[in-house]
Order: C-alpha cells, then structure tokens, then sequence
C-alpha cells in the first residue's frame, strides 16, 4: 500500500499560474448544496454510476460537463470576495485553470488504461455543508489506494459536482488550487498584499523541482522550511510525497513528521498505513484501516487487511480476508494471486492445486498459470517457490 507516485492532482503543478490562497472552510455557503429527499439521493446514484462509466470508457469530455466550473472557481476564490474578477492577473489565472481543467480527468483515465480501478463505493448526505457527495475509490497495485470524494451541486436539475475532497491530500481539490495559487502570485500584484508569508516562494521552486523530477532539491527546500508553513498538513504530505521518490528514510521520516503533527487527524489514515507498514507494525495498521473503512463503508480495504495479515505472517487471518475478497470482487486477480500465494506459505500444496482447478473453470488458461506459478520477479525470486518445485505442481501440469 506504498505510495510511491504522486497523485493525479499534482500533474497540475505548474500548468498554470495558481497565485491566490484560499483555505477550505465547509461552513461557507456558496449556494452549491443540494436539499436531502428520495429524489435527489437516487439522482446521485445515477450520477455516481454514470462518472464510474465515462471513466471507464475513456470519455474526459465527458466528465468534464459534470463539473461546475462557476461552482468550482467560486469555492477556489471564496476567501478573497474582495478581489477583483476583472482584474488582469485574476483573469489571466481564470483562463489558464479553464484550459487546465480540460484534462482534469485524463490522469484517472491513463490510469483505469494500465489497470487501475475506478469504482463508485457510495454517497452520503452531509449536514453541516447541506449537500450529498459521492465516493470514489482509486486503486493501482502501482500507486496504491486514493478515495475522491465528489461534492455536488444541482444545475437545472442535473447533478454536477463543485468540488472533491481528496484522501490523500487530506483536503477538498479548491483548496489545493487555491494554496498553489499563492506560490506563484506576481511581485507587487494586489493579491501578493494578502500573502504574508515569503517562505510561499521557496514552495514554488520546489514544485518546479518536483515537476522536473529534481526531488533532492524539492525535498531540501521543504525540509528547511521554519515558519508555520512546515506545520501545514497540506505541504507535510507534499514533503512525504516528494521523499518517497528519493529512499526510505527520508519517506519514514516525513511521514513520522506528518503523523506527530496530526496525531488524531483521521484525513490521514492512508498514510499512517504506510508508515506502519514501513515499520513492521502491523496490528496498528490493520486498526487504522478498520477506522477508515468504518468511515468509508467501502468492504474492498478487506484485500487491504489481508495483504497486512499477510506481512505479519498471519495466514490464518490473511487466508478468511481474502476469501471473502474473491468471493465479493470474482474479477479482481490480485485478490486470487493473495489467495493462492497465502495457501502456499501454508504448505497446503493440495488446497493450492485445487484452487489452481478452480481459476481454470472461472476461464484462465493452464499455460498462463504455468507460466505465473513459475516465474521469477525481477529480483530473481519466486513467491510460489515451495509449491512450484512440489509434487503437486508437477502432476497438476501433466494432467489434461
């Protein structure tokens, strides 16, 4: 569950000119809610599912009709009401998040491409900013797992969204727009009067860097930060995020600077799993995410679970979690291969032919399981070891 790529969001650093801060506040009322009622949760169903489809099939044009973009800039530029719009430098920025924004979606769909998954989990109504959203969970066994939680609007009785609180950041994507904005505002503008903070330059030569795939020198500028900015837990994920690509101290480090800082912060639990994964801490682990999937009622963390039972040698507890893994997700072969390699680190090299039997009548081809069983990764090594030198293995090949 490592995160080593940075997410889709932060393909954006440095398209445009972001150069206004603006901190999210879900109290603030910008006319994007949507009333509770029957009508209006089956709609959000409706919408949920047909995102899920328009990324599936590959169509950004068409996810980007369900954004807001009036609803979106307004929650971007909802802290400065006393900017002017007409301004040339607002414009401008205006302009350049427009064109940004075309290829919003072309990161998720790239990545449903190679083999990540997209799926709708659910929706809820929340109260206090008095309208639905709806969850998505993104998962590559390449980047590992992120949730987008879409906030909606109502447009002429269509539902869109305005907004989406992202897991990872641990924050809703107009404040991330908004924060960027900050980092790039031009020497002398009126929005720089509003920017008390000259570390906020320093932030965006390291995005530069980190754009360019310079992470030592990103990673140096956000470890020398000394004002209230190293405590921002926005730019402490950021600072994880940029250390993962360079080696594993430093990544155990930022996130052991992230968690001390927010130790009861529950917007964080992807990466607190990290971490504990990391440092061999499995029960804590597996605690965080039965905490997040109390709050995202999403059964999937369940592979999760099983994959951290697994590291703790915890066959048994592994073996049940991925049962109910490949009974619930048929289709998901990382949950078949979890299923199998566990049998296997339980010598039960019989239970293994026979679930071999069993992926066969679900449509795989002898020869391509063969060939999986057998292989070495590019290390040289062989999970199914044990079992591919067997006995079992070599009966199980000659049969017909």
């Amino acid at each position: 569950m490592t995160l080593k790529n940075l997410p889709f969001l932060f393909l954006l650093f440095g398209i445009v000119n972001l150069n206004i801060y603006a901190q999210d506040n879900l109290n603030k009322k910008l006319k994007d809610t949507i009333s509770f009622s029957e009508d209006n949760s089956q709609k959000v169903i409706e919408f949920g599912q047909m995102i899920e489809t328009i990324i599936h099939e590959s169509d950004g044009d068409s996810f980007i009709t369900k954004l807001n973009k009036d609803k979106f800039f307004d929650r971007v530029l909802s802290d400065y009401s006393k900017l002017d719009r007409e301004d040339s430098y607002i414009k401008g920025f205006l302009i350049g998040m427009n064109n940004a924004l075309k290829s919003f979606p072309n990161e998720i769909i790239s990545d449903v491409e190679n083999g990540a998954y997209y799926d709708f989990i659910n929706y809820r109504y929340d109260t206090e900013s008095q309208t639905y959203y709806a969850l998505f969970r993104l998962y590559s066994s390449e980047t590992g797992m992120n949730y987008h939680d879409y906030r909606l609007v109502k447009n002429d009785g269509e539902i869109q969204f305005s907004d989406m609180y992202i897991y990872l950041t641990g924050e809703h994507f107009t404040s991330t727009i908004g924060r960027l904005m900050q980092y790039t505002v031009p020497k002398n503008s009126v929005v720089e009067s509003q920017i008390k903070n000259p570390e906020t330059k320093d932030l965006y030569k390291a995005f530069i860097y980190n754009k360019n795939g310079n992470y030592e020198k990103a990673y140096k500028i956000m470890d020398g930060f000394k004002s209230e900015l190293s405590k921002e837990k926005f730019l402490l994920i950021f600072k994880t995020l940029i250390a993962a690509q360079i080696d594993e101290s430093k990544y155990l480090e930022s996130l052991e600077d992230l968690i001390n800082t927010f130790p009861d912060d529950q917007t964080i639990a992807l990466n607190k799993v990290d971490y504990y994964i990391y440092k061999e801490e499995y029960y804590e682990a597996i605690q965080v995410v039965n905490q997040l999937q109390n709050e995202t009622e999403d059964d999937f963390l369940n592979f999760f679970k099983a994959g951290i039972a697994f590291e703790d040698k915890n066959y048994d507890l592994a073996l049940n979690l991925y049962t109910y893994t490949i009974d619930n997700y048929p289709d998901f072969f990382e949950g078949q291969s979890g299923y199998l390699c566990t049998l296997v680190m339980m010598k039960n090299y019989e239970g293994s032919t026979k679930y071999l039997d069993r992926l066969l009548t679900e449509g795989f081809e002898k020869e391509d399981l063969i060939e999986y069983i057998e292989e070495e990764d590019e290390f040289g090594e062989n999970m199914f070891d044990g079992y591919s030198k067997s006995k079992h293995f070599a009966d199980w090949k000659k049969t017909k």
